[in-house]
């Protein structure tokens, strides 16, 4: 019986395929900060517009150096893409940014949890159901009552 998470081989070396990795998360760090450098900076007391994603930038260009070079022997294949786990947690997120405003943070979320969830075989309808009530209270206190947010659970109701 399959678990429903598939992995697929590939013929080329993790360690080609990491080296490619770490050389585009470096790219794309080096971006981060060109871009970062343009707003200012700040100081480490009063930090501004930039300064966070100038960290940002170094980090992932850190990240991406080690993962170019930090290596085990690199002679396993590389494990492929498994799409639906993908896909289903994109759509989760997209689903989200399109209800949000239209249907509510409530709906919104029970998107994103039943929709995301499904990548996974394992979750029953029972602990997404537990989850998106454990979210949407979380949520709600923290960013509705905590820090007085103003969003709608249901438009036109709360």
């Amino acid at each position: 019986m399959s678990s429903g998470l598939e992995i697929k081989e590939n013929t080329k070396s993790l360690r080609s395929r990491n080296r490619v990795t770490g050389l585009v998360m470096s790219a794309i760090g080096a971006f981060v900060i060109y871009e970062a450098l343009s707003y200012n900076l700040g100081t480490a007391a009063r930090m501004g517009p930039g300064f966070l994603p100038l960290g940002l930038g170094i980090l992932i260009i850190v990240f991406g150096v080690l993962v170019a070079v930090v290596n085990d022997d690199g002679d396993e294949a590389a494990v492929g893409i498994v799409w639906r786990p993908v896909v289903l947690v994109l759509s989760a997120l997209l689903a989200f940014a399109l209800l949000i405003e239209p249907a509510g943070l409530m709906a919104a979320t029970a998107a994103l949890v039943f929709i995301s969830g499904h990548a996974d075989p394992s979750h029953t309808w029972r602990s997404l159901t537990g989850l998106f009530l454990f979210l949407l209270i979380s949520v709600y206190l923290v960013f509705g009552i905590a820090l007085s947010i103003p969003f709608k659970l249901v438009p036109g109701v709360i």
